[in-house]
């Protein structure tokens, strides 16, 4: 019995191991899963360019040992040295997540493109060939042998929110219509003219149209109580046609006086010399450039006469971007008296004037002629 208890003994004596070197074990078998996990973890633990976590995913998990069953610890199998893999830079998700630079999106113009886009689009930044774009837009959907007469009144609207917001003449926005005017293509065409020469030439019609200025005509008595019944009514219908003529009056007025702007910085920014610069002939470019003022001398001329004070501003106005835009020497003596005889003139007009603004408008003008006049002479 007792040798039967102790041949136990002995046989689990031989199984198991002491308390300490069961620890001293566990000790070593922990330090060489930590050498082997850090010379696997550079590349055995990607597969098809994905990392794992070497705490979770790639270390093996070590279970407790009990007192009454203890596992034999063998010993682990050398780990070869392996090859890290070779990633791309797109595999890595820090990589991915960085904001990669990317051109801006080009600018596409709006399926239905009205005055009022056109509009917004002169006020804007936008460069021009986007502006380009945004006409022919409109030109193509509004077929008419005036194509571009919607436009200038575009432009006409945002020449008149800049001047009422920020006094800002029109040059400007002639120059960005004209670039815009150098990316025309053949499909756009105004008064028989297609091309890049339809912009100037649209323009061109609206400042001789608008040069004249034209009263508003008085309404008929008569009309108006003929269609009222009774003598009170009538003369009520009669005060309120008095009353919307001279609010349209006020209105074509101020208007007419915009125009002369815009007939002003034409000259100024070569609305009428558009063509012959465009083509760029060294040979007619004189004869064409007398040949774009003549135009405007007459009205400088023709509107002196007329009994309108608004006339008078709007030649004023003319008069003195004349002046400006002359060459030096460009007509002799003969020109320089001419202009000489014009500010004189205008400045007989001046006294007569009774509206103020308006009078402060020529005063301006004819004070920046006679300065520019200086200036040719020297």
């Amino acid at each position: 019995m007792r040798y039967y208890r102790s041949g136990v003994f002995y046989r689990r004596k031989a199984e198991g191991k002491p308390r300490s070197a069961r620890k001293a074990a566990e000790k070593g078998a922990a330090t060489e899963l930590a050498r082997w996990a850090q010379s696997t973890s550079s590349g055995a633990s990607a597969i098809n360019g994905t990392y794992s976590n070497p705490d979770t995913s790639s270390s093996p998990t070590i279970g407790s040992f009990s007192h009454e069953e203890t596992p034999a610890v063998t010993p682990s199998p050398t780990v070869p040295a392996r090859i890290p893999v070779q990633y791309s830079v797109q595999s890595t998700l820090a990589n991915a997540l960085q904001p990669s630079p990317s051109p801006p999106p080009p600018h596409i113009p709006p399926a239905h493109v009205t005055v009022t886009t056109l509009r917004d689009a002169l006020l804007s930044n936008i460069d021009a060939p986007l502006l380009a774009s945004h006409i022919q837009t409109f030109v193509l959907s509004n077929p008419s042998p005036l194509a571009l007469k919607p436009i200038v009144a575009a432009l006409f609207q945002a020449i008149s929110t800049e001047w009422d917001t920020k006094k800002t003449t029109p040059n400007g926005l002639l120059t960005r219509f004209l670039g815009a005017a150098t990316y025309f293509t053949s499909a756009i065409r105004h008064a028989g003219v297609s091309g890049p020469m339809a912009g100037a030439r649209a323009l061109q019609i609206q400042i001789r149209k608008y040069a004249k200025w034209v009263p508003t005509p008085v309404p008929n008595p008569r009309s108006a109580s003929a269609a009222a019944p009774s003598s009170s009514s009538a003369g009520t219908s009669s005060m309120s046609l008095e009353l919307h003529r001279i609010t349209v009056d006020r209105a074509r007025r101020k208007d007419h006086i915009q125009w002369a702007r815009i007939h002003a910085a034409a000259l100024e920014v070569g609305v009428f010399t558009f063509g012959f610069e465009l083509r760029n002939s060294g040979v007619d470019s004189a004869y064409d450039y007398g040949e774009s003022r003549v135009f405007s001398t007459l009205v400088a001329q023709d509107a002196l006469w007329e009994e309108d004070e608004v006339e008078w501003v709007a030649g004023a106005l003319i008069l003195q971007a004349l002046i400006r835009t002359s060459m030096r020497g460009e007509q002799g003596q003969g020109q320089r008296k001419l202009y000489e005889e014009l500010l004189v003139n205008y400045e007989e007009r001046w006294k007569e004037m009774k509206d103020e603004a308006r009078q402060a408008l020529v005063t301006d003008a004819l004070l920046a002629a006679k300065a520019d006049l200086i200036r040719l002479s020297v």
